[in-house]
């Protein structure tokens, strides 16, 4: 038989080795809560953003007669992902951004142009908790014609949840003005973002008017200032008021993205404050992800700052091979 004192002793090596065992596994358990990322299509159905809604009517409007959110001019739609409202950017979101999503992830700046009603906004803030979130909104200017700088239309903004409005705006987050002004970019960049104390800014979204011209103008001030590997999405890409964007811009960029210099092959850069910043390019349906290579952030002039001409134009020599 053994010694009792020695079994005494077993037992106790035992449970201090289950007690380790269980600490070493609680340990594991929280360590994969730590870099387990959070689920962009979940978040965002909850908030009603339309970024992913597609995913929610789809089945509906693929019925015969179409059922649910389908609009009319959608109904016929040779691509069905085109028939409901709503996007499925969800898969997008979650592969570039879910990195930034989990417990340990490091702080960085984020930027939304077009606020509306905050839908997004909030999906985008409870998705990325470590985010120093910024919107910009056109609607949340005074009242007043556009030739003024205000907005005759009234105050989208403070529609769906004034809660949220009011600390945004309290909190220099939720910025007023016209992103389709370089002045007004600058501005918020410069005195409200570039600090000191502020971490890196490694996303900026354009989900605003929709319009070529100002989708373009996001991506020439913004692009430059976004931290190594860092990204530029663009949303709405679909034939509509943003067709040059697609068919003119987009061109452009991809031919930057595969640029060489070599004197054997003559070319020539489209976009020369872009191309050099350029890691890749990746597109889903009606919306495209910029990345930033390993070159660090440019601050550059505000003339350097606005879109050159050639901008929604691809009938020009860049594109040309001679």
């Amino acid at each position: 038989m053994r010694d009792a004192t020695v079994h005494k002793e077993d037992e106790i090596s035992i449970i201090e080795k289950r007690s380790a065992a269980i600490h070493n596994a609680d340990t594991r358990l929280d360590n994969i809560d730590l870099f387990k990322e959070k689920d962009f299509l979940e978040i965002a159905l909850k908030t009603g953003t339309d970024k992913v809604l597609g995913n929610k009517h789809l089945a509906g409007c693929l019925e015969n007669p179409p059922k649910g959110a389908c609009p009319a001019s959608g109904t016929d739609a040779k691509n069905k992902f085109c028939r409901p409202f709503g996007h499925f950017y969800n898969t997008v979101y979650q592969t570039w951004l879910g990195k930034y999503s989990t417990a340990d992830a490091v702080p960085f700046q984020f930027m939304e142009i077009g606020y509306y009603q905050g839908s997004g906004f909030e999906a985008y803030t409870k998705f990325l908790p470590k985010a120093e979130a910024h919107s910009i909104e056109i609607s949340c200017l005074p009242k007043g014609p556009q030739s003024e700088g205000l907005w005759p239309y009234g105050n989208f903004a403070i529609q769906r949840d004034s809660d949220m409005y009011d600390k945004l705006r309290a909190n220099s987050r939720l910025h007023c003005g016209d992103a389709n002004k370089v002045s007004f970019l600058n501005e918020v960049w410069s005195e409200q973002m570039n600090r000191i104390d502020a971490p890196p800014l490694k996303v900026v979204i354009d989900d605003a008017s929709h319009e070529s011209e100002h989708m373009v103008a996001s991506v020439f001030f913004w692009f430059p200032r976004i931290e190594p590997r860092g990204v530029m999405i663009v949303e709405d890409i679909q034939p509509s008021i943003a067709d040059r964007f697609r068919t003119q811009f987009l061109p452009q960029m991809m031919k930057d993205m595969h640029f060489c210099g070599n004197n054997n092959f003559p070319d020539e850069q489209c976009f020369p404050t872009l191309q050099p910043l350029l890691a890749s390019i990746h597109c889903e349906m009606h919306i495209c992800v910029f990345e930033r290579n390993d070159e660090p952030s440019v601050e550059l002039s505000m003339e350097d700052s606005i879109p050159p001409s050639n901008a929604l134009d691809a009938d020009n020599q860049c594109m040309k091979y001679t």
